[in-house]
């Protein structure tokens, strides 16, 4: 099927059937807006206006602190976050994939511009312009070039390379070099896929890529201690797929096609399947061979079937809908909101819903997952061999959990501003409907994000990030 009709078929049904390295400090003020919620609109119209309002934020986010041409990256969270100007790598790879979505003029210019902040941000990359990228930046001062883009130094020093941002960054500038064909925008793919070739190819166990770098107090970059991920292999398998087709079968500096490269990369995560349950497994231990079981992500069970879009693992979706799915309210432990407000969605992880750590909600919802599983659910309804009915119930379970994002972003993060500047209320999904544990040391808070927006608006357009095209 072909992209126009897939997505134009999605906005339809969901009008005819009216008829989602390191995350943000928890911002712990209320996320409610609404004293009494009354059920969204999904109206083509609303849905339609809904898109819009997601754009805006997007672009309010973008002109925070610098406008039009001017080559940037875009502040990851509103300011009530805690993380200043912070631009996670990972968060404007998203923002593009979304304008490119969008696919209007003025979202076509800024991803562009976003791409362009990419390769400034990999060639001056500190303490190393290798061709990896930080895991984040800061936006809002300008380089002495005028790119609003400086290393993350104090007080955060966001000087990670984790595997799974170098693999999203080059998804998204190849998928901005088939849009545009600036050759810039390859080149700056091509240095990242062999920064992670280089620095994480790993034989050992199951093999696939290791979790990545870290810089240490000497500026020295230096292995990460992690185990390997399954969410980081899954996200090089479909860089590596990328690259493969826009070099016509070309190969890495190592000698090794791409091609070979993303089938390593395939064959990890694979190996971390398990079969018996229908899910799959979080990767490696530190030791780079022992299985990781706890905690349990939604990102390895949606992203798995977006890039393999095999029937053979399709159930991992089902897993998740079924042990990570929660609805958040008033009555909640440690919720942020009041009144009649409910949400259901996604958790980012099994470690979530039996959180103990003070001020965490176990019913917050995530955002971001929650929009993950919208897109994976359509593309298994369009990609799957399963009879009609299942495939209209796929349909019908994104559309609830559109319905959540919606909702989500017409009543929560009311208050809260960008450089300053107050964000207009019903523009842009907060990260999580409460302070969520990811258990992985870090939480998730209702501040207004570019990652849990972007999501949104790539799972309304119907759209896949890890193929190249967004469509098969």
């Amino acid at each position: 099927m072909k992209e126009v009709s897939r997505r134009k078929f999605f906005s339809y049904s969901l009008g005819a059937a009216a008829a989602a390295g390191l995350a943000p400090v928890a911002f712990t003020g209320s996320a409610h807006a609404a004293t009494l919620k009354a059920r969204p609109d999904v109206s083509p119209r609303a849905y339609l206006d809904s898109l819009g309002k997601a754009i805006a934020f997007l672009n309010q986010m973008m002109d925070a602190y610098a406008a039009g041409s001017a080559v940037r990256l875009i502040q990851s969270y509103a300011d009530q976050s805690g993380l200043l100007s912070t631009a996670f790598t990972y968060d404007n790879a998203v923002a593009i994939h979304a304008y490119l979505l969008h696919g209007t003029p003025d979202s076509l210019a800024r991803a562009s511009v976003l791409g362009q902040g990419l390769v400034y941000a990999q060639a001056s990359n500190f303490p190393f312009n290798d061709g990896r990228f930080a895991q984040a930046y800061f936006s809002n001062a300008a380089a002495s070039g005028g790119q609003f883009i400086t290393p993350a130094a104090f007080p955060f020093y966001f000087y990670t390379s984790a595997v799974g941002d170098q693999a999203w960054a080059g998804m998204a500038l190849a998928q901005l070099y088939r849009r545009t064909h600036n050759a810039a925008f390859l080149n700056a793919a091509l240095q990242v896929g062999n920064w992670i070739v280089t620095n994480a190819y790993d034989t050992n166990g199951p093999g696939g890529f290791r979790f990545g770098t870290n810089i240490n107090q000497y500026n020295q970059s230096v292995p990460s201690p992690n185990g390997k991920s399954t969410e980081h292999n899954i996200d090089a398998y479909a860089f590596f797929t990328m690259l493969d087709k826009l070099t016509h079968g070309g190969s890495a500096s190592n000698g090794m096609s791409w091609h070979a490269l993303g089938a390593h990369a395939r064959a990890f995560v694979v190996a971390m399947f398990n079969a018996t349950d229908g899910y799959f497994f979080t990767g490696t231990l530190g030791d780079q061979v022992s299985t990781n079981y706890w905690p349990i992500p939604e990102d390895c069970q949606t992203w798995s079937y977006l890039a393999l879009l095999s029937n053979q693992y399709r159930q991992s979706i089902d897993w998740a809908l079924k042990h990570l799915q929660t609805t958040d309210n008033a009555s909640a432990t440690n919720s942020n909101l009041t009144g009649s407000e409910s949400f259901t969605g996604m958790v980012f992880d099994s470690a979530s819903l039996i959180t103990t750590v003070e001020g965490c909600d176990p019913n917050a919802v995530w955002l971001e997952g929650t929009a993950h599983t919208v897109s994976a659910l359509v593309a298994r309804s369009f990609d799957s061999t399963e009879g009609f009915a299942v495939r209209l119930a796929d349909l019908q379970s994104a559309m609830r959990f559109v319905e959540t994002c919606e909702s989500a972003q017409t009543e929560l993060g009311v208050g809260q501003t960008v450089g300053g500047k107050p964000i207009a209320t019903g523009e842009g999904l907060v990260a999580a409907t409460s302070v969520m544990d990811t258990g992985f040391g870090y939480t998730y808070g209702p501040s207004k994000h570019v990652g849990a927006t972007g999501w949104y608006l790539i799972a309304a357009h119907a759209g896949n990030p890890f193929q190249l095209g967004y469509v098969p």
